[in-house]
């Protein structure tokens, strides 16, 4: 075993972890081909069947993409999510309009008391009944982020929950429903750990970095009517500055 990696984790494990160092480092950019396993043995001083599992567990996690005839590829970014903008419109519009088959499945959705951080962000009270719209978010099937919507229920008691679960778009409910435009919003992003929960739905593992974005969207009369937590896919999933629309569910 090459002394460069400890003994007590398993050899894939750490060919894994230097092989995405290459590709976040851009030692190797998306689109490009990586070395052949034996080449890439050779240089890490390794073997074949480890560097085999390795880039298997790299290309089922969405970070590579083998091509039957050609080799192993870096995977092109699914998403590109507009970041920096000023104007709200839907996600799953966008996704279609990007040539990719958007998708979600409900993972909550029912009303309960507002936790601290959201009752601030909505400036409510703690413990106002809000709704909570947790989704999976897919595009082409493969699943790009988990979404935590709170909604303050003094705007939308009477929210059409069955259409959120047969996938239509929330800002289009809330717009028909209850005259509620969503117009700007302040955004906060970082790099955080992904729990258990997020990693399984992520197909990550768990503490594995993702890409978190903290957002209050405002309506048309400057009023608070969503918190939103976005919890994204760090290989699936690049923010990129906008300054002419914004988007959202």
């Amino acid at each position: 075993m090459d002394s460069h990696y400890p003994p007590e984790d398993p050899l894939y494990r750490q060919i894994e972890e230097t092989l995405r160092e290459m590709i976040e480092e851009t030692e190797y950019e998306p689109g490009d081909r990586i070395p052949s396993e034996r080449a890439l043995a050779d240089q890490l001083g390794v073997s074949r069947m480890s560097v085999r599992r390795a880039v298997e567990n790299l290309i089922g996690r969405g970070l590579l993409e083998r091509r039957s005839t050609s080799g192993t590829y870096v995977c092109e970014p699914q998403v590109v999510r507009p970041a920096g903008s000023l104007h709200v419109f839907s996600l799953s519009r966008y996704l279609k309009d990007e040539g990719t088959i958007p998708g979600s499945r409900i993972l909550q959705l029912e009303q309960i008391r507002a936790p601290r951080k959201a009752a601030a962000r909505l400036q409510i009270r703690v413990g106002a009944r809000v709704w909570v719209i947790r989704r999976l978010r897919l595009a082409d099937d493969q699943p790009f982020c988990v979404e935590t919507s709170y909604l303050p229920l003094s705007h939308t008691r009477d929210l059409d929950t069955q259409a959120l679960r047969d996938g239509a778009s929330l800002y289009e409910l809330l717009e028909n429903q209850f005259e509620l435009k969503a117009s700007t919003g302040q955004d906060e992003w970082r790099i955080a750990e992904s729990t258990t929960e997020e990693a399984g739905f992520l197909n990550l593992s768990p503490g594995d970095p993702v890409l978190l974005m903290r957002s209050v969207v405002f309506d048309q009369n400057r009023r608070p009517i969503e918190y939103l937590i976005s919890v994204n896919h760090p290989d699936r999933v690049v923010f990129r500055s906008s300054h002419s629309k914004r988007e959202h569910t």
